[in-house]
């Protein structure tokens, strides 16, 4: 994975006119793959663009002479070593300086960029989308993930994506975009879920004892946000379980934890007590069964 520094570089070069073919497309998917990254090279192009039609107040100097005399000093400078030094005419160095002086003014908005001058970072704006009794709701988000909401559910996310991080209250079934540099964490009711790309399914209503994370394709790492040493992978088709009352994350079998989603339920080998659940469950009835 490339460090900030490179994409710093990579933007010099650019605004240099210096990069080739493979480092444009390198920048452009930099570009493409944050909001907050194509807002960082918008204000770099326009300090540079700026920079331009900036001019130096005029002071009384031969400055032809004084590129000479500069170049007479390099010369002797390469004599006294051997004379093997390369000889770089004064319009190569003029483009070099140019570059460098495109390095610093990156290294200046880089700084603001960063927010190193102490302020408060500005707070994400969020959003938010809920869905009443029987209804269900898909939505797209920053990142091109996809959430598709069951009845009685919110889901609260940032806007413009930096960290992947929403918030469930309910039920939901993720299909997330994979990027391996930003993995996708949903916090739900005390439980956390981090993915880097997969499609799974939560359901963490506040007035249910237990929250439940089902694993359609993929890995899905889950663990107790409170406690996070304590954590579970998920393979497709397992299901992770955390019990509100007794603090307890465990793996538990849970069938047809997507019927709300394809509209079918399946049993095979079930007992009659995960039967009822499954139906209490799917048409929102409390099933009592006599001896």
């Amino acid at each position: 994975m490339k460090n900030q520094s490179y994409y710093l570089e990579l933007i010099g070069r650019h605004l240099a006119g210096e990069l080739s073919a493979e480092q444009q497309q390198e920048l452009e998917q930099w570009v493409a793959a944050d909001p907050a990254n194509r807002a960082f090279l918008k204000e770099t192009e326009q300090l540079w663009n700026a920079s331009d039609a900036w001019e130096p107040p005029t002071f009384e100097a031969d400055t032809r002479q004084a590129w000479a005399a500069l170049d007479q000093r390099i010369d002797a400078a390469e004599q006294r070593q051997g004379g093997g030094g390369k000889r770089i005419s004064l319009s190569v160095r003029h483009g070099w300086m140019r570059y460098a002086a495109a390095v610093l003014l990156l290294l200046g908005a880089y700084w603001l960029y960063q927010g190193l001058d102490d302020s408060p970072a500005p707070k994400a704006i969020m959003a938010s989308i809920s869905t009443g009794a029987g209804e269900q709701r898909s939505v797209v988000l920053p990142d091109s993930s996809t959430v598709v909401l069951n009845e009685r559910s919110t889901l609260n996310y940032p806007e413009a994506f930096t960290q992947r991080q929403v918030e469930l209250s309910g039920e939901a079934f993720f299909e997330v975009t994979h990027d391996p540099q930003r993995p996708f964490r949903i916090e739900a009711q005390g439980a956390s879920t981090t993915v880097l790309g997969t499609s799974f399914n939560v359901r963490a209503y506040p007035d249910e004892p237990q929250v439940a994370v089902t694993v359609a394709t993929g890995k899905v790492k889950v663990e107790k946000t409170a406690q996070e040493a304590e954590m579970l992978l998920l393979q497709p088709g397992e299901t992770a379980i955390l019990d509100k009352p007794a603090d307890e994350l465990r793996e538990a079998e849970r069938s047809n934890a997507l019927a709300w989603k394809t509209g079918e339920l399946q049993f095979d080998n079930s007992t009659l007590q995960e039967v009822a659940g499954a139906l209490e469950r799917y048409y929102g009835v409390d099933i009592r069964i006599a001896n």
